[in-house]
């Protein structure tokens, strides 16, 4: 019952392994769907970062603004 058990399982294996059901043509369009997507977030992230460092700078530049007024008034 083992050997049996065994076998089965073996073929199975080799079975799911060999599958030619898929084509070239899908591995293809699956892969170039996914490296869209990962272009996709590398640009999604590439832009909030771009926009949290405009964001700093422009909060730093005000801040530096305040301290040389404050400075030429006195």
């Amino acid at each position: 019952m083992k050997r049996l058990l065994s076998i089965i399982v073996l073929a199975g294996a080799l079975t799911a392994c060999n599958n030619s059901a898929d084509s070239t043509a899908e591995k293809k369009d699956s892969l170039d769907s996914l490296a869209s997507e990962r272009k996709e977030m590398i640009d999604s992230s590439a832009d909030v970062r771009k926009d949290v460092i405009d964001s700093t700078t422009k909060h730093k530049k005000e801040a530096l603004d305040r301290v040389d007024s404050a400075m030429n008034k006195k």
